[in-house]
């Protein structure tokens, strides 16, 4: 007999939104992440607009994400963007120092433009401190948003592209404690400053500011840089963090200990989460906000070296880690508004892999479309009874059972995300909806596999994919079995007299 969990929902008593860049993205020139994934130039054999893969756009497309980070990464700390304009046949030709591999620089700023437009995806551009300039900075924003007849606005008009971009978000360096300048948060705070105010000044009222801000081996990076930014905290929109867990585990043949151990390191993003927004809110003043973003995380698998350019499999575990991190991002969310998941294509927890001409969507791409309707929802009460508890290596236990449920801006949708992380036992979901009059079942989905270790290949392309189960609940949601490693969503309409208030 199943064991029966009980999961109680009260869409009347709610939290914060959940802004919709926490399903953001990232693109790094990095392995075979923009050239051959995204990237293949006109003269490709490979279905192409104007250079960049159809397949990869269309796959990309259905995903909606807000935003994508670029042009890295610690290569933005190499990269001087005017490298990357103009006639691509006069573009040199560079080393890219970190990743270890020819730049041709045939994908640059306006050919990352033209991909956001594709996607639907809003830009988010680091620029170089690590070996740049502050007035390269601000020439690159000069470029991307200037509707002045300016020397670099006209330049990107010459280059085909009359309108400005309009770029909001802009970053102030990447991970300048290491690739980024291995730079003191004092130091960096000062750089920053000049940085900053010239950015700032450039790319107009509605531009958000990003500093860099710690990982887990530099934790106290944040309170020290807040403390020399004394003064000038206007400058400073957002801190961003990086984090990335699953190291040494394989990424196809890991252990079941792996497994548990990975679902604990969520812990980690749980508790620096927790830090790093608390001192965003202690260091925010009077009519200026800081925020936390999250611009890389993911999962690190010991195949994803340089040599390998970074490239490793995306398996179920995977996908049931980016639904956990989803719901731990939920609750931080009150001032935690942006995520990045590292990276786009063929680079670690990719959403999309390629070789040659054939191309794959992984288990994570459909946590992405499945958590869709989770973007600008209101974050409501839920309560887990009668969980099993999974007992975790190296991390607290924690409940098999997680659930998020968020409430449309209009009220009139009520959308709820199930986890069962156990990979061994099955449950049964008795769900209540209080008040429970007025909601209708409209659809149900899940992402399981009977081996966690199951990936999409590109011979076996829909090996792992979801499924639409309503049939099995006809609208009853006090029974809904929920297999051992599986993510299943509900979506409910009310058909009440009136929207939830």
């Amino acid at each position: 007999m199943h064991k029966s969990v009980e999961i109680s929902i009260q869409p009347d008593v709610r939290s914060h939104k959940i802004n919709r860049y926490l399903y953001s993205h990232f693109a790094e020139h990095l392995g075979r992440c923009i050239y051959g994934g995204i990237w293949v130039g006109e003269d490709s054999n490979i279905e192409n607009d104007g250079g960049i893969r159809v397949d990869t756009a269309t796959a990309l497309k259905r995903l909606a994400l807000p935003a994508l980070r670029w042009p890295g990464g610690c290569f933005a700390d190499n990269y001087h963007w005017m490298d990357g304009i103009g006639p691509r046949e006069r573009r040199p030709k560079r080393y890219n120092l970190w990743w270890k591999q020819l730049e041709t620089n045939q994908f640059g700023t306006d050919e990352f433009m033209r991909f956001c437009g594709m996607i639907g995806a809003e830009p988010y551009v680091c620029v170089n401190v690590g070996s740049g300039t502050v007035e390269e900075a601000q020439g690159w924003v000069e470029y991307c948003n200037a509707s002045q007849p300016t020397r670099l606005a006209d330049l990107r008009r010459e280059n085909g592209h009359p309108e400005p971009y309009h770029v909001r978000f802009w970053g102030i360096g990447n991970e300048t404690w290491g690739c980024g300048g291995t730079m003191r948060p004092e130091c960096y705070a000062e750089i920053y400053r000049r940085y900053a105010t010239y950015v700032r000044q450039a790319a107009g009222e509605g531009a958000k500011l990003i500093a860099c801000g710690s990982d887990p081996m530099h934790r106290d990076w944040d309170e020290r840089f807040l403390e020399g930014m004394k003064g000038a905290y206007s400058l400073v929109d957002s801190l961003a963090l990086h984090i990335y867990l699953g190291w040494g585990s394989d990424d196809v043949g890991f252990s079941d200990e792996d497994y548990y151990r990975l679902i604990g390191s969520i812990e980690v993003l749980d508790r620096e989460l927790t830090r790093a927004t608390g001192l965003a809110q202690a260091y925010s003043t009077y009519g200026h906000r800081i925020d936390v973003v999250l611009d890389e995380w993911a999962t690190w698998y010991r195949q994803a070296t340089v040599e390998s350019g970074l490239y490793q499999q995306n398996t179920m575990r995977d996908a049931l880690f980016a639904a956990a991190s989803f719901h731990c991002f939920h609750e931080h969310g009150e001032r935690l508004w942006m995520t990045n998941l590292a990276q786009m294509v063929n680079v670690l927890q990719a959403l999309v892999l390629t070789r040659g001409p054939q191309m794959v969507v992984t288990p994570t791409y459909h946590v992405y479309e499945m958590f869709l309707p989770h973007r600008d929802g209101q974050l409501v009460a839920c309560e887990v009874k009668n969980s099993s508890v999974l007992t975790l290596p190296d991390a607290e236990e924690r409940d098999a059972i997680s659930v998020s449920a968020t409430l449309s801006e209009d009220g009139k949708e009520l959308f709820l995300s199930i986890l069962n992380l156990d990979l061994g036992k099955e449950c049964t979901g008795a769900i209540t909806i209080t008040p429970c009059e007025g909601w209708e079942v409209k659809q149900v989905r899940r992402l399981t596999t009977e081996d966690i270790r199951s990936h999409n290949t590109f011979k076996e392309s829909d090996k792992v994919r979801p499924e639409e189960i309503h049939r099995e609940v006809a609208g009853d949601l006090s029974g809904l079995v929920l297999p051992p490693q599986s993510i299943t969503t509900i979506r409910l309409r009310w058909a009440g007299e009136k929207a939830a208030e």
